[in-house]
């Protein structure tokens, strides 16, 4: 449950967005994110996991937190 919150705000909005996961997947990499830095899956780079190009975004803004 240590990544809950950032589950719970990606799934709030998937269903805001009536399942449109393109919509959501700054609210996806913060999750994975939080999954990779408690060790509860193995670390990747997230350009791999299909978020290179919201890595800009990222360094320009600050990353959601809890």
């Amino acid at each position: 449950g240590e990544c809950s919150a950032f589950k719970e705000r990606f799934m709030e909005c998937l269903r805001d967005s009536g399942y449109e996961s393109g919509a959501c997947r700054q609210r996806a990499m913060a999750y994975l994110q939080c999954r990779m830095d408690r060790q509860l899956m193995a670390k990747e780079p997230l350009e791999k996991l299909g978020f290179k190009d919201l890595m800009d975004e990222k360094s320009e803004a600050k990353p959601e937190k809890f």
